[in-house]
């Protein structure tokens, strides 16, 4: 049998429940209901035909009115829509004399061009997390959508990759919880049939993919495993102890050429002529690179094991890269050049 609570032991309960209270009132949280209902009438003035009232979006969500009613509350106390005149449509709150602190605008700015910079990502949980915070930081800023589409400094339009994000979800959960996955590869070389288990280390964007920078078991090594090409990922029950130097920046030899790796770290030499040779002076491809100059050209010199990144580089400047070292790079690149003329005949 419980014991019953003495007068001040429920007057202390009592002022607890009272002091978290007054903080959820004084402030609010938008919660990912609350961010859908922003997005949508956002886009409300392009759906005039459309009653956005709490029937509505008790519809839209499926969920009880009082539910709705609870987020249009919180969505008021933040100042951020109000309930039209007419039809009681809800709208976004515009405020004529509504105006941005000058730290603000600088903060807001820099994570809109963070958020340009990430666009080839946009398909992927990391990008709409981004937009979340955003509006966690600065609420204000969710009633205008072109506020954060106003990035200052971007990156050029980029091809998108489409992420599949069940996968990143799955892999996500497993790096939380340091727990060992199994799953099929099946990119078309290798055998589909075949499981893997790894110990999940890092996801790595590059390039606009995503991939999975992981231990394997059987290969005892690590290894990159594109994440579009696991199949029927499956989180064990088994942990695993991270590694103190497990991130991916210790297994390029130095390079700096987005996600290669091999175990194999080389000196390369390379030189450029025309327009390359001096754009190659403003780039930095790895930790330990010199330059040598002349009239005609720059050679650089540099350690990485991400030989097939530099080969794909050199090829990029055409007939203004030249290797010169290592020899396998020279003897690749001429393959290459000699299977393109064969093409060309």
């Amino acid at each position: 049998m419980s014991k019953a609570l003495s007068s001040e032991e429920k007057r202390i309960r009592q002022t607890k429940r009272d002091e978290k209270r007054i903080e959820k009132l004084l402030t609010p949280k938008l919660d990912e209901r609350c961010y859908e209902i922003l997005r949508i009438l956002r886009d409300a003035p392009n759906h005039p035909e459309i009653k956005y009232n709490s029937k509505y979006f008790e519809n839209h969500f499926q969920t009880s009115n009082i539910t709705i009613l609870r987020a249009i509350r919180t969505l008021k106390d933040m100042d951020l829509i109000e309930e039209k005149q007419i039809h009681g449509s809800y709208k976004i709150k515009k405020t004529v004399d509504e105006i941005y602190s000058n730290e603000t605008k600088k903060n807001i700015a820099l994570v809109a061009s963070l958020k340009g910079l990430l666009q080839q990502y946009k398909n992927t949980p990391i990008f709409e997390s981004i937009t979340k915070l955003i509006y966690f930081l600065e609420p204000k800023a969710a009633k205008e959508d072109s506020v954060l589409s106003s990035g200052r400094i971007i990156v050029s339009p980029q091809m998108e990759y489409d992420i599949n994000v069940k996968n990143w979800d799955k892999i996500n959960e497993a790096l939380s919880k340091n727990r060992k996955i199994q799953f099929r590869y099946t990119k078309p070389y290798t055998n589909n049939e075949a499981k893997r288990l790894v110990w999940p280390f890092q996801l790595i964007l590059g390039n606009g993919s995503v991939y999975l920078f992981a231990y394997s078991e059987y290969a005892d090594t690590v290894l990159l495993y594109d994440l579009n090409f696991m199949a029927d990922i499956v989180i064990t029950g088994e942990e695993f102890k991270l590694p103190e130097k497990y991130d991916f920046n210790n297994y390029c030899g130095g390079g700096r050429l987005g996600a290669f790796k091999s175990d194999n770290v080389e000196k390369y030499k390379i030189r450029f002529t025309g327009y390359a040779k001096d754009w190659i002076k403003l780039h930095k491809w790895a930790d330990d690179q010199e330059f040598k100059e002349d009239k005609k050209s720059t050679t650089i010199t540099f350690s990485s094991s991400q030989f097939e990144k530099v080969l794909q580089l050199i090829f990029s400047w055409g007939s203004q890269a030249e290797p010169l070292e290592p020899k396998q790079l020279v003897k690749r690149w001429k393959e290459e050049i000699t299977a393109l003329w064969k093409k060309i005949k």
